[in-house]
């Protein structure tokens, strides 16, 4: 998908990109609807990203960044990033939202309550 350099090819990046942003939006739990309303996008120019019959520009892609809690723009493209939404069992979906949108206080007491469950 990409040469020696790292670097992506154009059909590379048409193929990869558009799963990803799907798998992203559904892994934070967001709608097409609320992408949009972040972005002052519609739903449908979502969905149009989604289904690569368009692509979103450089600087949206980093916010979706932001919004999708991801590290970079090469996690978008990276194929080992971020498991398929449909491997995922509907609990361990709600877990990824609420952990997503937990404050850091309340992720530290939870990684303790896990490690004391897990010796």
């Amino acid at each position: 998908m990409n040469n020696k350099n790292g670097i992506y090819t154009a059909q590379a990046i048409e193929k990869i990109l558009p799963e990803k942003l799907k798998t992203f939006r559904k892994l934070a739990g967001l709608t097409t609807a609320q992408v949009g309303v972040m972005l002052n996008k519609t739903p449908s120019a979502i969905t149009l990203w989604e289904t690569g019959k368009a692509l979103p520009d450089v600087n949206t892609l980093l916010k979706l960044c932001d919004i999708y809690k991801i590290a970079d723009l090469n996690a978008f493209l990276d194929t080992n990033t971020a498991p398929d939404i449909k491997t995922l069992a509907k609990s361990e979906q709600e877990l990824i939202k609420l952990w997503r949108n937990a404050n850091s206080s309340l992720k530290s007491a939870i990684k303790t309550i896990l490690k004391q469950c897990a010796k």
